[in-house]
């Protein structure tokens, strides 16, 4: 029942890190930005440009009990933390993994499907 739980939690908890960094709703104090893809973006934004950070998602079972998510671009750390551009200014932070915790509320959310699986 706990593996089936995980598993489901697992997935719902990956459908919204795909979502957090897809919507439109992070602040961006540096104006309009033209992308690489050519778009304009303004704030709010999403934090997808050419799509390398959210197709570099990977999930991996690390125990039986256990799932590990990264982001393999070397930029998602700046992007997820913040930190400063090179003339010193502040990179804000998008926190797409924190929000996606709070949205799914993986603690509630595994214990009503560990509830479904012992109950049958």
């Amino acid at each position: 029942a706990v593996r089936e739980a995980l598993k489901k939690t697992g997935k719902r908890l990956d459908e919204q890190f795909e979502l957090e960094v897809s919507t439109v709703k992070w602040p961006w104090d540096r104006g309009e930005t033209v992308r690489k893809n050519k778009q304009i973006a303004r704030s709010p934004r999403d934090i997808v440009d050419l799509g390398d950070l959210k197709n570099s998602k990977k999930s991996e079972n690390i125990d039986p009990y256990g799932i590990k998510w990264t982001w393999e671009v070397d930029y998602s750390s700046i992007v997820h933390d913040g930190g400063k551009f090179m003339d010193g200014s502040p990179y804000p932070e998008r926190p797409w993994t924190k929000d996606a915790e709070k949205e799914v509320n993986i603690q509630e959310y595994f214990a009503d499907i560990l509830r479904r699986e012992i109950d049958g």
